[in-house]
């Protein structure tokens, strides 16, 4: 529920010298991040760079991913209460012509080393050539693209369409932006869904998951949560938004947070169980290598630390209300997205050294690389340098939206 408070506030400029050294490091451990995993990379240990590189671009992929969605669900069910936060997840889903360029890498280099399927000859695989009408490279390319596309335009159309509405107060581009979303919603679960199909499930294309589409987007939901709770809450602590950001905005954040931190456990219980149900050796095969030798420790890792933990941490309202203890459960959020990402994408790579060498790994498990975190830390760099930017371009939030008096006075009775 809400009412009605006078007056609306003026548009307000991110203040970069407030940021302290956040505006010159995320682009300083970008740059040398990604610089430093590729000339090393190349030179000593190129398919550990590959799957290390898949790794963390698609770390920075789903965070974006899910920004998008929170942007296109405002617009698609008239939301009120995170007008005020909206301007950051235009923001961050406006990364995606940089993901763009991010994934060249991996097209021009890698992509023979990360999926088998492109490197398999037909008459030694039956299941593969089977497959073959979807798995092949220029479909596969054009796929990528399409995906990667879509995204790069929805994301700036939905940022330039609410900037043009600061200039004017239009209220007809709130109406549009409402439109366009029906439409948008189904294009983004289609291509969220194939693009995990491509880039994570093909690389074992013998296995296969009906549930890969929802598993990816519920871990792209939450996350994204995650970073907005932290964004937010960042802006506020360095004077930004006085007085128009409350508990109340932190209270539904949380909500949301822990919303899809129990639908996460849900569909991953689900996925397991289903497959476990059936005893399918092509489904059953991913879960099986994953709970050998010390994958099955990293395993019951990610599941508690990325259910139980965040569930109970943020179980009671104060958990939800207090800003350093949701910012404390949203760090630990964003970094169980990334040992969930890596847990799906690694062991492959012990799979594939296990192809060239001609026989099966003598040790299987968790071998973490000094790559795997210059690879993030490059990736994640590049991307916050670019979401700073785009919120230094304007205002922090959208100042002649029709609904921001509602999100200002917004108030929670759960």
């Amino acid at each position: 529920m809400s009412h009605s408070p006078t007056p609306l506030p003026s548009a307000e400029k991110l203040r970069l010298e407030s940021l302290g050294i956040l505006p010159v490091l995320f682009p300083t451990v970008g740059v040398m991040g990604l610089l430093s995993a590729f000339v090393w990379g190349l030179m000593t240990n190129p398919m550990q760079l590959a799957f290390s590189y898949l790794f963390a671009f698609t770390v920075g992929f789903t965070i974006c991913a899910g920004a998008l969605f929170w942007t296109l669900l405002h617009h698609a069910l008239d939301a009120d209460w995170s007008v005020l936060m909206r301007r950051i997840l235009e923001s961050i889903a406006s990364c995606f012509p940089v993901l763009l360029v991010l994934f060249l890498p991996i097209v021009f280099l890698f992509s023979k080393e990360l999926w088998h399927w492109m490197t398999t000859d037909l008459s030694e695989d039956p299941l593969l050539a089977w497959k073959r009408p979807f798995l092949n490279e220029p479909f596969f390319y054009i796929r990528c693209g399409f995906y990667l596309i879509f995204f790069s335009v929805a994301g700036l159309l939905y940022r330039s369409l609410s900037m043009r509405q600061d200039l004017d107060g239009d209220p007809r581009i709130t109406l549009r932006l409402r439109h366009t979303a029906y439409g948008f919603i189904p294009l983004f679960v289609l291509c969220l869904t194939f693009a995990g199909f491509d880039w994570l499930m093909s690389l074992d294309h013998h296995w296969y998951s009906t549930m890969w589409g929802v598993y990816l987007f519920a871990g792209c939901a939450q996350s994204s949560m995650a970073i907005l709770i932290l964004v937010t809450n960042g802006l506020v602590r360095t004077g930004h938004l006085k007085g128009l950001f409350t508990v109340e905005h932190n209270h539904i954040m949380g909500m949301l947070l822990f919303a899809f931190t129990t639908f996460w456990g849900y569909i991953s219980f689900s996925q397991y169980f289903l497959q476990w149900y059936a005893n399918i050796p092509e489904e059953t095969w991913f879960f099986v290598y994953r709970n050998t030798g010390s994958w099955y420790w990293y395993s019951i890792f990610l599941v508690v630390g990325h259910f139980f933990i965040p569930f109970i941490l943020l179980l009671t309202q104060p958990a939800k209300r207090t800003p350093w203890r949701i910012c404390s459960t949203a760090v630990w959020v964003v970094g169980m997205h990334c040992v969930d990402i890596y847990w799906i994408i690694m062991p492959n790579l012990q799979l594939q050294q296990s192809r060239h060498a001609g026989h099966v790994a003598a040790t299987t498990g968790f071998h973490p690389h000094l790559l795997d975190l210059l690879a993030l830390v490059g990736v994640l760099g590049i991307l916050g340098h670019t979401v700073l930017w785009l919120l230094s371009r304007g205002s922090i939030f959208p100042p002649r939206d029709p609904r921001l008096r509602d999100s200002l006075a917004v108030t929670n009775w759960l």
